[in-house]
């Protein structure tokens, strides 16, 4: 498995819908380079099952789904600053 840091990464989720494709869907993995103009392609994949997106969010303690609940309680929000994710935004 690689380890890859790029500017731009992209997922395309392609459905096939000539008769003789290979498979119902393909899924391409490709990405920006650091520092140059080119869009490379990681991966390719095949399947005939829909896929499916997951996404996640990494707390350093714990990886989680995003959009799922959890037992843990959000930090207080007590000023508009906050609401609206600006705090320490303004002098």
């Amino acid at each position: 498995m690689s380890i890859i840091k790029a500017t731009k990464c992209e997922i395309e989720i392609q459905e096939q819908t000539i008769e003789d494709a290979g498979c119902k869907y393909m899924l391409v993995l490709s990405y920006e380079p650091t520092g140059k103009m080119s869009k490379e392609i990681i991966s390719v994949v095949l399947t005939n099952i829909k896929p499916t997106i997951k996404e996640t969010i990494d707390y350093g303690n714990r990886v989680v789904e995003k959009g799922i609940p959890t037992t843990t309680k959000p930090k207080d929000v007590t000023t508009p600053e906050q609401i609206f994710g600006l705090e320490g935004s303004h002098e």
